[in-house]
């Protein structure tokens, strides 16, 4: 009866057939790690058919009724990830009941209806969740998986007596269903995409208070609950802004959060029912740093933001995912901004997210922001700093164009009018314009229809300046290949200054006069998602700005971030960027000195050696002596950042002073334990310097502790030593039933990431790469992960015997990855070639 099927060129469902409500039934067995399950789906039939297809992995179907009529034959196209319905007689047009029984499995990939462990007490437990983002609800039930799809939800599930059963909505009615067991039905979920829906299963402690008429709550796993005040604070305070601030009040009379042991991401916006990795919820008084607590606070205000931003209005197909993730990803800032000022995040926005869109998006294989998918890998390898970063950084630029207000009601017009429907992107750029009366739809597809973003150059004729533009890259060879070809144009607003005023354009050819006389820095505050490029005079005039204390911390930042980056793509001289870095020794602000630890970064692991190191150590050494070990009662939040990277730069470029200390505060943490905000930096040195011993330390260390953010520093520690026997060791450990499947891949990458462990854990993957294919390979965004540090790679050797193994091994849902690796390696190797003998001259002049 039951026959595989030969797979379709089209993995799209047909049009024909629409989901109007699921009734949906589950048993889940936490025994065996199988569940049961019975659905029945309205559907609307706009033509006769004898067939129905919808989305099916993993699970084997027992029946499937239409009406009256059983199916005659169930058949499986496991490529395109469905399953077809055969029946003798034709379903007329209108309207049909499809009832489906089935089985399937609670796996262990994170990813559909899944498992996660823990310990209480020592006793092993387990509880069953679900990661349905982007295409795995098809894993927990037959279903039309598409975000276009929209339906309503009706969940009932049969659980053991003792265990709590979370969804989307308030349950209407718990029963008793049999021996041991109950039954609980929800109420229905408001229309929406089957990648919203949830229902988690298991022992669970909650804490709760009212948000107006929306009950709020945070669950966490027994023992836990504590941890959860300031989640439930925050998300109360992030209801509140989300409700005025788009004048939409959210529909559901509940939000819970729920914290999950074992996630593969920071957290999942599932509609009501938000899950989270435990390190993205959970805050302990003594023990969390504020970088956590930061963190906790963004990923809760981009979550809830998404209960507006992709619920609410969705979109249509994956194509236009950034309008989910870009959305949110700036409204997270946005909102976190407003509840803690004295954090400064949109400062913080600037130097890691920002950065990180600025290098992913310089690369010839990087993609536009709209970008056509088809396959659940292609789906897959999108959620990336494109979608993310790169969408919230234009964003940001269009919302510093229109003005707060204007931004703020062109919002509010495109989800009240598409509120429970599915848009794309011109749909959001109509409503800007509508309410702004701006060309927001021909200036804003420059940004999200094509890859990059423009290098605007300044330039001085005489007594007039100009700005040119020109894609940027920060590969020479990339940049040389497409000056062959067709060149790009961008719509560009963009600030600059001049002697007395702040003055504002917007570039729409290729070169543009500019008004004033001794212009200076341009794009202003790092308003737009531009790098700026000047001649020698300008340069100089903007270094004495910088020494002369009269550039904002912004600029500061956007000149220092773009020196390096234009010295690795081969517009200017390395030597160039480490020169200008000078001017930065009395620096006091953590954004800025993140930029330069970063350049500074980068150039040691092509260049470095030992004589380089006395180089760092100049900036870095006294910048920590000024900040000491200390927190200082008072001081600037940024503070604390600043502290832990000083620290964290002068122990790695070998201070020796820093080394003693971290190493006698280690040695004392029993006694007088080490402060949260510098622990990561403490354990990084003392690996950094440790052997055997300290190794064992560590790894036991890891075993025994319960809180998730601490056990997450011993890991880092772990991969920071600097010897081969211990970096393997290291790496072995990863893949050992000892590290969570979710933690294992970022142990791998921070070896990876060590300069001393690269080619030995290049060596690791190639020998183990059955283990991680089976572990990471099957969905979700593990896999493109685990393998981008490919591209800190150097040589032209490591290139060919990186495409020499994926020719014979297959890398699902990382073939952007592995292009983008190849043109980093390439690259290196040509920055090298260009510049390593100016760097060596210019550090052995200067610091030999």
């Amino acid at each position: 009866m039951k026959t595989p099927k030969k797979s379709k060129t089209s993995i799209r469902l047909p049009s024909h057939i629409t989901p109007i409500r699921y009734n949906l039934t589950l048993k889940p067995d936490l025994e065996n790690f199988t569940f049961w399950g019975k659905e029945v789906i309205d559907l609307v039939i706009d033509k006769e058919v004898k067939e129905i297809t919808l989305h099916s992995k993993d699970i084997d179907i027992e029946t499937a009724q239409a009406g009256v009529q059983f199916a005659t034959k169930i058949s499986y196209d496991i490529k395109a990830e469905t399953a077809t319905f055969t029946f003798k007689n034709k379903i007329p047009k209108g309207k049909i009941k499809l009832t489906l029984v089935f089985n399937g499995i609670i796996n262990e990939t994170l990813r559909g209806f899944y498992k996660s462990k823990y310990e209480i007490d020592g006793v092993t437990k387990h509880l069953a969740t679900t990661q349905f983002e982007a295409t795995d609800a098809r894993r927990a039930f037959p279903c039309f998986d598409e975000p276009a799809q929209k339906a309503v939800f009706d969940v009932s599930l049969i659980i053991p007596g003792t265990h709590t059963a979370i969804s989307n909505t308030l349950p209407t009615s718990i029963k008793e269903h049999e021996a041991g067991y109950k039954i609980i039905s929800f109420a229905p979920t408001p229309k929406m995409s089957t990648y919203l829906l949830a229902f988690i299963i298991g022992d669970f402690e909650y804490v709760e208070k009212n948000a107006g008429q929306t009950l709020v709550r945070v669950y966490t796993t027994s023992g836990k609950k504590h941890q959860a005040k300031f989640a439930l604070d925050t998300a109360i305070r992030c209801l509140e802004f989300y409700n005025k601030y788009f004048d939409i009040p959210y529909p559901l009379p509940t939000l819970d959060l729920i914290a999950i042991p074992d996630f593969e991401s920071a957290a999942m916006e599932n509609w009501g029912a938000i899950t989270f990795r435990e390190t993205a919820l959970l805050v302990d008084a003594e023990n969390t740093s504020l970088v956590t607590k930061q963190w906790v606070a963004i990923v809760i205000a981009h979550e809830i933001a998404h209960q507006w931003f992709g619920n609410l209005v969705t979109m249509k197909w994956w194509t236009d995912l950034w309008l989910n993730e870009g959305f949110a990803s700036y409204m997270e800032n946005l909102c976190t901004d407003h509840l803690f000022p004295e954090w400064h995040v949109w400062d913080l926005y600037l130097a890691d997210r920002y950065a990180v869109a600025l290098k992913l998006d310089a690369l010839q294989n990087s993609h536009p922001v709209e970008v056509t998918v088809h396959h659940p890998d292609e789906i897959s390898e999108i959620f990336d700093m494109v979608s993310y970063a790169k969408g919230s950084a234009v964003i940001r630029m269009l919302a510093e164009y229109l003005g707060a207000d204007v931004f703020r009601d062109g919002l509010r017009h495109y989800l009240k009018k598409h509120s429970y429907n599915n848009t794309e992107t011109i749909q959001l750029w109509e409503s800007f314009e509508k309410v702004s009366k701006k060309n927001v739809v021909k200036m804003m597809n420059t940004w999200t229809k094509q890859t990059g973003y423009p290098l605007i150059t300044l330039s001085k004729k005489g007594n007039q300046y100009s700005a040119a533009q020109e894609r940027f890259f920060s590969s020479r060879i990339s940049r040389e290949k497409y000056n062959k070809g067709k060149k790009q144009l961008w719509h560009t607003p963009f600030a600059y200054k001049t002697n007395n005023e702040i003055l504002k354009t917007i570039s729409t050819k290729n070169k543009v006069p500019l008004i004033g006389a001794n212009i200076g820095k341009l794009n202003f505050e790092e308003r737009s998602f531009v790098r700026t490029r000047y001649d020698k005079e300008t340069i100089l005039r903007l270094k004495e700005e910088i020494l002369d204390g009269k550039l904002s911390v912004k600029d500061r930042l956007g000149l220092i971030r773009d020196m390096f980056a234009l010295a690795e793509g081969g517009y200017i001289d390395t030597v160039t960027a480490l020169d200008f870095s000078l001017a930065y020794k009395n620096e006091t602000e953590y954004i800025v000195w993140a930029e330069l630890a970063s350049g500074i970064g980068k150039v040691y692991a092509l260049f470095g050696d030992d004589t380089y190191k006395k180089y760092a150590l100049s900036l870095f050494s006294p910048l920590a002596e000024k900040m000491t070990w200390n927190h200082i009662k008072g001081e600037p939040h940024s503070h604390t950042f600043l502290r832990s990277l000083a620290i964290s730069g002068a122990g790695s470029y070998g201070d020796k002073n820093i080394i003693k200390h971290a190493e006698i505060l280690f040695k004392d943490r029993i006694k007088n334990p080490i402060r949260a905000d510098i622990r990561s930096t403490v354990y990084a040195i003392v690996a950094q310097n440790g052997g055997q011993k300290e190794w064992n330390l560590f790894k036991n260390l890891y075993l025994k502790e319960k809180m998730h953010e601490e056990q997450e520093r011993y890991g880092r520690a772990l991969a920071q030593f600097r010897d081969n026997k211990n970096l393997c060791a290291t790496l072995h450990f990863a893949i050992s039933s000892d590290v969570r499947t979710q933690d294992a891949p970022f142990m791998i990458g921070a070896v990876w990431g060590n300069t001393y462990g690269r080619d030995l854990a290049w060596k690791f993957v190639k020998s183990n790469y059955k283990i991680i294919l089976k572990t990471w390979g099957e969905g979700g965004h593990f896999l493109s992960r685990l393998l981008s540090p490919l591209g800190t790679h150097s040589t032209k050797k490591d290139a060919e015997d990186i495409k020499k193994f994926f020719k014979r091994n297959p890398a699902p849902g990382s073939a952007r990855t592995l292009e983008q690796a190849y043109e980093k390696i390439y690259s290196n190797v040509s920055w090298v070639q260009a510049d390593k003998n100016n760097v060596k001259k210019w550090i052995n002049n200067n610091y030999k």
